[in-house]
């Protein structure tokens, strides 16, 4: 009986040695490196997890807590910066490998991939154990709409209205647009690589009936629409939603541009009310603020008592 007893704490103490020497090896390895190239650790279940090096698994390993903490917390806090333009770089504290062009339609609900071309995918369950996959909005693959303080950007009848990219033969003596001719006008005072904006444009008593046109800068012209239609000496407005165009070919690159063509002589005017941004974004001086308390707000609507 006391054989067994000593032969069983023999096998216990080598147990420990080897994951001893495994956790010591993954210690060791980072002064290592230089000498050898780490190769992935198989690690069965129960085995401890080797720092430093691939960790091959062929089954999932979970983490639970029963309290009310997370069951799991990444921490990296190196940080890089403050760069001239006062921001702080922070190291990521996880990071998941592009593979593949979608989530498996095995995964279970609540997986998490990201494809090669760096969308984010997730599979969300519903009641019935129905399982979909879904791309993550992101500002790589999605917009938004984002209010803007009402912002006058062109008025033809004052020079320091216009901030035009061109101007010269294309607006008379008194600076009213030319009939025929199309004007680029330059929107980053107030945007950085926007996709769209929404505004109004209104025509100041154009010399004979017409229309104008509001469109995206580094297009051909479109015949087939209008912007606006007016008759001789109106004063007109209307609303408009258009693309955003760069200047890709000028001697000085320039982003955020819109054209404005129209048909007869007119003086114009263009206003912004909000612009679509995806990874672009927005002057905060031209941005409708945002209350702080916007995320607190309680109450119910009356449709939802």
């Amino acid at each position: 009986m006391l054989r067994k007893q000593d032969e069983e704490k023999s096998i216990g103490r080598r147990r420990l040695l080897r994951r001893a020497g495994a956790v010591a090896a993954g210690m060791a390895g980072a002064g290592v490196a230089g000498a050898a190239s780490a190769t992935p650790a198989q690690a069965a279940a129960g085995d401890p997890v080797i720092q430093g090096v691939d960790n091959v698994v062929e089954t999932a390993t979970t983490l639970r807590n029963t309290g009310v903490r997370a069951a799991l917390r990444l921490a990296n806090d190196k940080t890089y910066g403050p760069v001239p333009d006062g921001r702080v770089y922070a190291e990521p504290a996880l990071q998941i490998k592009p593979s593949g062009t979608t989530i498996s339609h095995l995964a279970e609900a609540g997986s998490i991939s990201m494809a090669v071309d760096g969308n984010i995918w997730v599979m969300t369950g519903y009641p019935g154990g129905s399982e979909h996959m879904h791309v993550v909005h992101t500002t790589a693959n999605s917009n938004r709409i984002v209010p803007l303080v009402p912002q006058r950007v062109l008025d033809t009848r004052y020079a320091s209205s216009r901030g035009l990219v061109r101007e010269t033969g294309y607006l008379d003596s008194s600076g009213r647009l030319l009939a025929g001719r199309t004007i680029s006008l330059r929107l980053t005072d107030h945007l950085l690589y926007a996709d769209a904006v929404f505004g109004t444009v209104t025509v100041v008593q154009p010399t004979l009936a017409g229309f104008a046109q509001v469109y995206p800068f580094g297009i051909t012209r479109p015949t087939d629409f209008s912007s606006i239609n007016f008759a001789p000496n109106q004063i007109l407005s209307n609303a408009f939603v258009c693309g955003v165009g760069s200047d890709n070919d000028s001697s000085h690159y320039a982003t955020d541009l819109i054209n404005v063509y129209s048909s007869v002589t007119a003086h114009i005017i263009v206003d912004l009310t909000a612009a679509v941004v995806g990874a672009g974004r927005v002057n905060p001086r031209s941005a409708m603020p945002v209350p702080a308390s916007r995320l607190n707000r309680g109450g119910k609507a009356t449709w939802e008592e």
